[in-house]
C-alpha cells in the first residue's frame, strides 16, 4: 500500500512580518553602533589634527617673538588679533668695508667657520642692523645701528686678504656685497657684527568660506609678500573671544595696549582657539563643532 506523502508547511504571513519586523530593529541597531563608530572615529581623528595644527602654530610663532628686540622696535604695530614685527633672518660679520654705504660679508660655506647663516638671503627692503663699537672706550654709547639694504650682490673675489677666511680653502665660494642707504660711520670697521632683519606679521585670514586660518607674511622689495597659510582652521576673529588673541605686558606684568609704548614689551601672550567640523553629534541628534584651545606665553629675550 503506497505511502501517503504529506505537504510540506511554508511560514505564514504573520511568521514573515514578525522575522522582518525583528531584522529591521537589529538592522537599526546595527546602523546606530555603526554610524556612532564612525562619528567618534571622525572626533578623534579632528582631535588629533586640530592639536597638530597647534603644536605647528606654538612652534613656528615663539621663535619668530623670541628673538626679537621691544626696545629696539623690533615691534612695530600689533593688536589682540595680529602682530607686525622685524624678524631676524641672519646674522654675518662684516670682512671688509668697502665704503660708507657698502660693505662685504664672508661666504655661506667656510671651511672653519661659520659667520654667515640665514634661513633667506636678504633683499633690497630688508633692515641691516650693524653693532656700532663707537670711539669710546666704554660701552655706554655702543649701539645696533640700523640700516635699510638697498641691494646685495654675489663675487668669488670680495674680501681677498681678510683675516676671517682661509685663503686656500675657501677660494671660489660665493661673498655678498651689501650696500645700504645710509652712512655706517666711521667707527663700524671689519670684524663688526651684523644682523638682518624683515618685516614679518602674523593675522587670522578667510582662507575659505567660514574657515579661517593663521597667516604669516613678510615685506619684501617694496611690498608685502601673499599671505601664507601656517596652522589652522581656527574661530573666526572675534574681539575677546577669537581664534587667535595675543595679549603685550611690560616687566612688571602690566598690560600694554599703545604702540608707542611698544619698547616697554617684555612678555606676549597668545591664545589660540582651533575649530573642527560640525560632525560629534549622535545618531537622530543635530551635529556639534569640535575645538580645542592653546594659550602660551612668550618672554622676550632682547628686550634690553
Amino acid at each position: 500500500m503506497p505511502r501517503l506523502i504529506r505537504a510540506r508547511r511554508g511560514f505564514s504571513i504573520a511568521e514573515l512580518l514578525i522575522t522582518l519586523g525583528i531584522l529591521s530593529v537589529i538592522g537599526i541597531i546595527v546602523s546606530r553602533l555603526m554610524l556612532g563608530q564612525q562619528r567618534f572615529y571622525q572626533r578623534t581623528n579632528e582631535q588629533v589634527e586640530m592639536r597638530r595644527e597647534l603644536r605647528s602654530a606654538m612652534s613656528l610663532v615663539p621663535a619668530d617673538l623670541r628673538s626679537i628686540s621691544s626696545s629696539g622696535g623690533d615691534l612695530t604695530n600689533f593688536g589682540d588679533s595680529f602682530v607686525q614685527f622685524r624678524a631676524v633672518i641672519g646674522a654675518s660679520i662684516i670682512c671688509s668695508k668697502v665704503s660708507g654705504t657698502q660693505m662685504d660679508i664672508p661666504p655661506l660655506d667656510m671651511a672653519r667657520n661659520t659667520l654667515t647663516s640665514w634661513y633667506t638671503q636678504p633683499v633690497a627692503g630688508d633692515t641691516l642692523w650693524v653693532f656700532n663699537d663707537s670711539l669710546s672706550r666704554g660701552a655706554e654709547d655702543d649701539e645696533w645701528k640700523g640700516l635699510r639694504i638697498t641691494s646685495v650682490s654675489q663675487s668669488t673675489t670680495l674680501c681677498p686678504l681678510s683675516p676671517y677666511l682661509d685663503a686656500a680653502l675657501d677660494a671660489g665660494k660665493v661673498r655678498y656685497r651689501i650696500t645700504v642707504s645710509a652712512n655706517m660711520g666711521d667707527s663700524v670697521k671689519a670684524g663688526s657684527a651684523i644682523r638682518f632683519t624683515r618685516s614679518t606679521r602674523y593675522f587670522l585670514d578667510d582662507e575659505e568660506s567660514g574657515s579661517w586660518y593663521l597667516h604669516r607674511e613678510e615685506y619684501r622689495g617694496g611690498s608685502w609678500s601673499e599671505p601664507v597659510a601656517v596652522s589652522g582652521p581656527y574661530a573666526p576673529p572675534v574681539s575677546g573671544t577669537g581664534g587667535l588673541r595675543f595679549a603685550y605686558f611690560d616687566s612688571l606684568g602690566y598690560p600694554v595696549t599703545s604702540v608707542a609704548q611698544s619698547r616697554n614689551i617684555s612678555r606676549i601672550d597668545l591664545l589660540l582657539r582651533a575649530k573642527g567640523e560640525s560632525s560629534s553629534g549622535t545618531f537622530g541628534t543635530s551635529s556639534t563643532q569640535n575645538s580645542d584651545s592653546l594659550a602660551f606665553r612668550i618672554a622676550l629675550r632682547n628686550r634690553q
